[in-house]
């Protein structure tokens, strides 16, 4: 999301306002926010498809300044598209009794994508913030079919203003944590 990054396109920069917006709202909720973070090492699997990028104790695998975590935030850190990946991430989550997971960030087909179907296939309710992620779209159109498939998997598409407005999609349910 910034200029001088590996991995940078210009449009990630478009979603950090709304993710400012998104974390405040969420936060005053009273609940943590959730980072999850590309951090690699040096023989990172993914770098068979990727250039190096978000090295290990690099600012690349840093929070970008304007969304830096805050008290009582959490940040996890992934070697793969997916947050589920990580085996401590579903402990987190149960352990923290989450049902519904609000999903924000770069890029839509990929991270994104990854964590919310890997999501919707652990039984999560899902919600993709729109206006808060962006698509590096290699191919055109990439990060449409991305939505798409989304959606067909049951991922609910939303945007931060609603997210804001209600964040508890269905009774009984909480936002993270």
């Amino acid at each position: 999301m910034t200029p001088t990054g590996k991995l940078y396109f210009p449009t990630g920069q478009n979603i950090i306002k709304p993710l400012v917006r998104l974390k405040e709202s969420i936060r005053g909720l009273g609940v943590p926010v959730l980072y999850v973070n590309d951090t690699h090492p040096e023989n990172s699997e993914e770098f068979s498809a990727w250039p190096p990028h978000c090295l290990v104790g690099s600012w690349g695998a840093s929070v970008v300044e304007e969304l830096s975590p805050q008290s009582g935030d959490l940040v996890l850190h992934k070697d793969s598209l997916s947050f589920f990946s990580t085996p401590v991430a579903e402990h987190l989550l149960r352990g923290f009794g989450v049902t519904h997971l609000y999903l924000a960030g770069v890029a839509t087909e990929y991270c994104v994508m990854a964590c919310a179907l890997d999501a919707m296939a652990r039984g999560y309710v899902v919600t993709v913030a729109q206006d808060a992620i962006s698509s590096v779209d290699i191919n055109e159109c990439d990060g449409e079919q991305a939505l798409a498939d989304m959606l067909q998997a049951g991922v609910i598409l939303s945007d931060c203003a609603t997210v804001s407005r209600n964040p508890v999609a269905r009774p009984n349910e909480r936002p993270f944590p």
